[in-house]
């Protein structure tokens, strides 16, 4: 049980109390009334302005960080099978998918179920159309390219069509990266839809034509930054984004409002908080994968390792029917604290099995505990090893509006023409800013940060398990699954301690450095396989990918070549997480009794 200081009670909840519902709705309606807010298009620099404005009547001098970003905006589609029938469907295009040629792409339509890369075993689909039963995202259009498709049919869920994002590279492309973005004509369609196309490909020989246009290049972005200052150089950074597609009202205007409200009312505390906390809007969210966090991380590296404690995500909050709570995108060491302030400050449930998720980027892995980040959600700071922590509140799984969506607390109208202002529950968005708010300066008062590795080390070892089970025979993984059961012992010994230290700013300082050391350490190496300075693709991630590959080994043949360079390759990177671990445990033993 982590234990709140009276003091940081007593000021959060005088902060609660002052949460403006009125002022909730009239950011959203004023959001909502700019339309889509395409990135680096006028209606985003307005959006831009607004904030601004607001964060100038709260006495908040906004830091407006100007960048060029390459970005996507899809422009018109259309489709139309000729035979067996000729027959017009409703079509939308993805950002960064390809645009045909004026007359079109005409060919074969062949059914590929999800779309994934076992789906086209036994398939010749070159030259072909494929029809996948998903919405577009990155890990189906690298299939479909890798086989030689022409084109890509996917089905949105139910009867609305979902705008998407189809390249896997996160931020703008580096110069090696540019050629990692698949270069195919998609298009969405609505599931409805999407059923009747199903019968006719599977009954026999099913073609038609999609034309799709959009434009892709160079845009002038907008971040702006509210910073509200502590007594100490270490902060808090919370983001959403305010790009949206169509009008946006629960993804993200809703955020967007909830960031604003936030601002008014951290400053008025601002002379209590001993960590100050940095409020940004992300621009290119959905148009440039994430290209406004992506550009932020990397143009302050060094300040966010060197000071900043958490990463804080508010996007699709106040969404008309959620009634329950799923603690998402929180890293282990802070999945206490995050589930307990639910507990304790709502009278909703927090929901932490899989049912509740969001559909798109799960995170993928036998035994990986559901709440933990996937890769979206502008988690553009894992390299710098932030600690990331988010609740949302959510439709229930069995709420008749709930879909296998990837956003707007799991409702239909998720990325649709459809996510208008009477889709948001306002005195929903209201419990959800309190509760952002308590988080928050808990997170910024409390002596000591309310983390615990042991948590962490857990998350190590379920994945090393589910590798163990299917390659243990074949790479040495027990000396490392030893070294980390050593590790989450330690740790479980420092959390102990530390819930028995005197408050004073010494040990408090000396602790928490420790504890953000723990975080640089731990949490590169178990979410990403890149380096530290570079962003992990927005493909299906499992913890410790650079063991990953592992799952591979008994699928090959042991005595062919490529299963032995795969052995050697993986006895390397088994090297560099214990490495990782051994490190962990030494700044453990650091720690001042």
């Amino acid at each position: 049980m982590i234990k709140i200081p009276e003091e940081t009670k007593n000021l959060e909840k005088s902060a609660r109390e002052e949460v403006s519902q009125e002022n909730l709705r009239a950011h959203v309606e004023y959001f909502c009334s700019l339309g889509q807010k395409l990135a680096g298009n006028p209606e985003e620099l307005k959006a831009c302005n607004y904030i601004v404005s607001k964060l100038s009547e709260y006495g908040i001098e906004a830091q407006v960080y100007k960048f060029e970003s390459y970005v996507s905006h899809p422009v018109q589609a259309e489709f139309e099978t000729f035979f067996p029938e000729k027959r017009s469907y409703e079509c939308l295009t993805p950002s960064f998918s390809l645009s045909t040629p004026p007359s079109g792409l005409s060919a074969d339509i062949v059914y590929v179920g999800d779309g994934r890369e076992e789906d086209y075993k036994g398939r010749d689909v070159r030259g072909k159309i494929v029809l996948v039963d998903k919405v577009a995202g990155p890990q189906v259009t690298v299939a479909a390219v890798r086989n030689g498709a022409s084109g890509i049919i996917s089905m949105s869920a139910g009867h609305v069509r979902h705008m998407m994002i189809v390249t896997p590279v996160w931020g703008t492309p580096s110069l090696d990266q540019k050629d990692n973005i698949p270069r195919i004509p998609v298009i969405s369609i609505s599931g409805d839809d999407g059923k009747r196309l199903r019968s006719l490909a599977q009954a026999g020989t099913l073609r038609g034509t999609i034309k799709t246009e959009l434009w892709e290049g160079w845009k002038t972005l907008h971040i702006p930054v509210a910073e509200i200052k502590g007594s100490k150089p270490e902060f808090l950074l919370v983001g959403g984004h305010y790009c949206s597609w169509f009008d946006g009202a629960t993804d993200n205007a809703t955020g967007d409002s909830s960031l604003l409200e936030l601002s008014k009312l951290l400053k008025k505390y601002e002379n209590k908080l001993k960590r100050g906390v940095r409020l940004a809007w992300w621009p290119g969210h959905s148009h440039g994968r994430y290209s406004g966090s992506t550009w932020y991380a990397d143009t302050f590296w060094q300040d966010l390792y060197d000071h900043c404690i958490v990463y804080f995500n508010i996007d699709s909050p106040g969404v008309k029917g959620a009634t329950v709570y799923a603690p998402r995108h929180q890293m282990a060491e802070v999945a206490e604290f995050n589930e307990g302030n639910v507990k304790e400050l709502t009278d909703w449930s927090a929901v932490t099995s899989a049912d509740v998720q969001l559909a798109h980027g799960r995170r993928k892995g036998k035994y990986t505990n559901a709440t933990r980040p996937s890769r979206a959600a502008d988690q553009s700071f894992w390299g710098i090893g932030l600690t990331s922590i988010g609740v949302y509140s959510m439709l229930p799984p069995n709420h008749k509006d709930r879909r296998e969506v990837g956003g707007s607390g799991g409702a239909w109208w998720w990325h649709s023409i459809d996510d208008t202002f009477d889709k948001a529950d306002f005195a929903v968005l209201a419990q959800d800013t309190r509760l952002y708010l308590s988080s928050i300066l808990r997170l910024a008062t409390m002596p000591i940060l309310p983390f615990n590795f042991a948590m962490a080390a857990q998350d190590y070892l379920d994945a090393l398990r589910e590798y163990h089970e299917e390659a243990g025979d074949y790479v040495p993984l027990k000396p490392l699954m030893e070294n980390t059961m050593i590790l989450k012992e330690k740790a479980e010994v420092l959390d102990k301690k530390i819930a028995n230290l005197p408050e004073d700013d010494a040990s408090a300082d000396k602790t928490n450095r420790i504890l953000l050391s723990l975080s640089r350490i731990l949490n590169p190496t178990l979410y990403t396989s890149v380096q530290p300075f570079d962003h992990q693709p927005a493909l299906g991630t499992r913890f410790l990918p650079d063991i990953a590959p592992a799952l591979e080994l008994k699928h090959m043949n042991p005595d062919s070549g490529e299963f032995k360079f795969l052995v050697t390759g993986l006895k390397r990177k088994i090297n560099k997480v214990n490495f990782c671990v051994l490190k962990a445990i030494r700044t453990i033993d650091s720690w001042p009794d």
